[in-house]
């Protein structure tokens, strides 16, 4: 009996000090990178000081997030500074000289909007030069489907134009889950955003929760709501997260952990010696994008997801045909998602083949058309396996594709 109580109180001992142990080193990891996810991430505080710039530069009540009217921005790159303009209307500033009559309107993500490069850089600008007209561009980075749909919404009847271009990423049959982005993207506190959601098989608009500024103080009050109609929240986050016993559900998702602990410990080490931390063998950006690669795998294997996907295509081919102008739809794909077709199968083929059926949708495959182009280092900004954005090189190919697609193709007339 002695023996019995003495092997357990060694069991317990060395349990509470493992345990001690790795919460410690859990926490420590938590400060300098909220990957990886504990207790408090739940509800975290929100910096006081990103609030204001959040508020004064990006916030919007209906979308979440927008680019203001009349503003700019130089950005950083890796191998060299980009910068963008935004006009009065919120489009980004095409330096085009031609016919000033916009005839085409896009709308969109990031890859839209055209990050990393400049403004006569981007698919829009070398589109304007084969059109012949100016050719708006409402792209906002990070923005789903859904936003993108009711930004059209909002700005068409002030701007428009006989043809729209929606352009997405592959990604965004995540990003249409989301009502809070920081239970997917760990760490984007402010990404408050409406989603829809299917109602009696019809589309319902769920609003954004934090619709005014005064909200962000007060978010706590609103989370049940969230959590409950946010997909992330229930399937991803709630798994991810680690707490007590830290040494259990650590184990949950032990290669990703281990990955991120093990890169920080690193870094942390490469920094104290002034050596740059991109000469470690991986980065931490592989470990993020290659689990957003898996989710958007899963999610179009989901009928529920496609079919809500679908949906909201099919509620922007409904707005045109009210506003009377052609809905050009295109996925825009990353180099992940690219090199994943590749190696292995086309993940999203089957989506695309279901939504060519949509009745007055106008669909330009991309990804079959990039799929012809060995050289992908040349079509993205950065020549890692993500390759960030694409480069000019990469939009000059895009805006031909489209051109051929709408002139050539389909006969469509720019005049």
């Amino acid at each position: 009996m002695n023996e019995i109580i003495i092997y357990l109180a060694i069991f317990i001992t060395g349990f509470i000090i493992i345990e001690l142990i790795v919460r410690n080193i859990v926490k420590s990891i938590n400060k300098d990178f909220q990957w990886l996810i504990i207790e408090k991430d739940e509800a975290p505080k929100l910096s006081k000081q990103g609030l204001r710039k959040f508020l004064l530069h990006g916030y919007d009540p209906e979308l979440g997030w927008v680019r203001k009217p009349n503003t700019s921005h130089d950005e950083i790159g890796k191998k060299e500074t980009t910068t963008w303009h935004i006009d009065e209307r919120g489009s980004r500033k095409n330096p085009y000289l031609g016919s000033k009559e916009s005839k085409i309107s896009c709308y969109g993500d990031s890859f839209t909007f055209a990050r990393q490069v400049n403004d006569d850089e981007t698919w829009e600008y070398y589109l304007s030069e084969l059109t012949k007209t100016n050719v708006q561009n409402f792209g906002v980075g990070n923005y789903g489907l859904d936003q993108a749909v009711l930004r059209l919404k909002r700005e068409f009847p002030k701007n428009p134009t006989k043809i729209v271009i929606m352009g997405i990423v592959p990604d965004t049959i995540s990003r249409i889950l989301s009502m809070w982005k920081h239970y997917y993207e760990y760490g984007n506190t402010f990404g408050f955003k409406p989603k829809f959601k299917i109602h009696d098989g019809d589309l319902e608009l769920l609003k954004n929760p934090i619709n005014t500024e005064k909200k962000f103080g007060e978010y706590e009050k609103f989370l049940s709501y969230i959590q409950e109609n946010d997909f992330f929240y229930k399937n991803k986050f709630k798994n991810e997260k680690i707490s007590f016993p830290y040494s259990i559900t650590i184990l949950r998702n032990l290669k990703r952990n281990y990955g991120i602990i093990n890169w920080v410990r690193k870094s942390k080490k490469t920094k104290s010696k002034n050596q740059e931390t991109t000469k470690l063998p991986w980065d931490l950006m592989s470990i993020i994008m290659r689990i957003n690669l898996d989710w958007r795998i899963k999610l179009f294997k989901d009928k529920n997801t496609t079919i809500l996907f679908k949906k909201i295509i099919e509620e922007y081919v409904n707005y045109s045909k009210q506003y009377n102008f052609k809905p050009i739809f295109i996925l825009l794909p990353q180099k992940d998602d690219i090199l994943f077709i590749k190696k292995k199968y086309h993940f999203y083929q089957k989506f695309i083949d279901e939504i060519m059926k949509i009745n007055g949708l106008i669909f330009i495959d991309i990804t079959k058309e990039l799929l012809k182009f060995n050289k992908l280092d040349q079509l993205y900004s950065e020549d890692n396996e993500y390759g960030g954005h694409y480069s000019k090189i990469g939009n000059k190919l895009l805006a031909k594709i489209i051109f051929t697609e709408l002139n050539y193709k389909m006969n469509i007339s720019f005049e």
